[in-house]
């Protein structure tokens, strides 16, 4: 009975293993193979997208942060009024400073010069009343506009040249050191300065034309200099009286037009009229300066007489 038994149980325990070996067999391996890639896959686009959906939520928090920050910028200040700045030379005096692109401007004596305290924009301008030297960061995107109240404009990309807009005077000059110097007049012309020439245009006819200039001897008060080169005496006075805020009264009583050739550096305007003294017959005298009646101090007068 009990080898019966075991007998039995040796058959189902064969019949159960035969069983597993048909079903195995009747598996498509290929199939299953195919199945298990394409779940493998899919498990890893559903991890990557995870991952990616961080990595968004983590950037799009500093995204957001600047779009923030640049609206304010913009609707803040950029938006806002450009803002305005001036600068005055006294009278006697050179003022030295720099631009908020770097540019570096000198100003003669009773000059002013008005500039946005930040260029925006496509151009860099500023305006001018008196004598100015420029020294102007190039830049080709942005050019440099100088305007003078005539509506006489210079404009440059970047190159050291002078202007000379006095309203007292009856002519506007540009001179050019070096690099290319454009200008605009008032009735829209425009003309191109070279190095080394000075363009002068008439306020009352219109009229311009350029020549050929000394531009060390135009440009010497920038270094604290009084540079004449063949300069009649009428322009030595004009620009004595600029450069020592004296007001001239000449009389030429001789007939003859006197030019001189001298550079002037620390000499007082007493010193200098003394040196024009010895090279023709010239009296001079100065008066002190006296007291208005509103308590400021009036001007300065000298009186020249050439002689024969």
């Amino acid at each position: 009975m009990e080898a019966n038994e075991n007998k039995n149980s040796q058959e189902s325990i064969v019949r159960s293993i035969m069983d597993d070996i048909r079903e195995m067999e009747s598996i498509d391996i290929e199939d299953r193979y195919g199945q298990t890639i394409h779940k493998i896959k899919a498990n890893n686009r559903l991890s990557i997208a995870s991952r990616w959906m961080k990595y968004a939520a983590i950037l799009t928090l500093p995204l957001l942060l600047a779009s923030t920050a640049l609206g304010y910028l913009y609707y803040n200040v950029i938006s806002q009024p450009t803002q305005y700045a001036e600068i005055k030379a006294a009278a006697g005096s050179v003022v030295q400073f720099e631009l908020p692109d770097h540019s570096v401007v000198w100003l003669n004596s009773n000059s002013k010069l008005r500039y946005p305290t930040n260029f925006k924009g496509d151009k860099r301008e500023v305006s001018l009343e008196g004598e100015g030297y420029f020294q102007v960061k190039a830049d080709k995107k942005h050019p440099f506009y100088v305007n003078t109240p005539n509506n006489f404009k210079v404009y440059v990309y970047g190159t050291h040249f002078e202007v000379n807009a006095y309203k007292d005077n009856q002519t506007i000059e540009t001179i050019l050191e070096e690099g290319k110097v454009n200008v605009i007049t008032p009735d829209n012309r425009k003309v191109e300065i070279l190095p080394g020439e000075e363009l002068t245009y008439d306020k009352k006819t219109a009229k311009m034309f350029k020549k050929n200039v000394d531009v060390y001897e135009q440009t010497g008060w920038v270094y604290g200099k009084l540079i004449f080169r063949d300069a009649p005496l009428e322009e030595v006075l004009s620009r004595l009286s600029r450069h020592f805020n004296v007001k001239m009264h000449f009389k030429n009583l001789s007939g003859h037009t006197y030019h001189f050739h001298a550079t002037f550096t620390d000499e007082t305007l007493p010193q200098i009229l003394d040196y024009l003294s010895e090279s023709a017959n010239i009296k001079w005298t100065i008066n002190s300066m006296q007291q208005n009646g509103d308590s400021s101090i009036g001007e300065k007068h000298a009186y020249i007489t050439l002689y024969k």
